[in-house]
């Protein structure tokens, strides 16, 4: 009997509870987490990216603690920042990588590194840990790539950051 009368006491509810067309639901941004004091003393360098410039962090808590402060300010100005490649913040940027690695005695002409690579303009952003730049092409990528290889700077090849300029418009 007394698990009949809870039943009823729940169904009631229930009914009520649909019945009410216009409920009200409380703001939940004022019950919020608060935002991290504390991260662990770990040095583990982030690199963060808000949209408009690159920054490097401590670790990946710092990085989250400084997003979430900037979600507190709820400034329109100031995006959080998403983890990127750390290559974005610790290499030097090349305005052109040809003339600086020409520059380095690196000669492009190697019969062995010549491959037919299609005429559009497509740019990639590479890097090699040290340094980045833009190259027309990603097949490009490999003929510089072979080309390294044999000299001083042949010991770290270079990657794709992204499908894109290096540089920020």
């Amino acid at each position: 009997m007394l698990c009949y009368r809870k039943f009823l006491i729940f169904a009631t509810l229930l009914i009520c509870c649909a019945a009410v067309e216009d409920v009200q639901v409380e703001d939940l941004t004022d019950l919020e987490e608060p935002c991290p004091m504390v991260c662990p003393a770990l040095y583990a360098p982030t690199c963060g990216f808000d949209g408009l410039d690159y920054q490097e962090f401590v670790n990946p808590c710092v990085l989250k603690v400084t997003n979430c402060e900037r979600t507190k300010e709820r400034s329109l100005l100031k995006k959080p920042f998403a983890q990127t490649d750390m290559d974005w913040c610790s290499t030097k940027l090349i305005g052109n990588i040809y003339d600086f690695l020409s520059k380095k005695n690196v000669t492009f002409n190697k019969s062995e590194c010549l491959r037919a690579c299609p005429m559009i303009y497509q740019p990639v952003c590479i890097s090699n840990g040290k340094y980045r730049g833009t190259i027309p092409t990603a097949c490009q990528l490999e003929e510089l790539n072979c080309a390294l290889k044999g000299t001083k700077l042949g010991s770290t090849l270079f990657k794709v950051l992204s499908a894109q300029k290096c540089e920020q418009d």
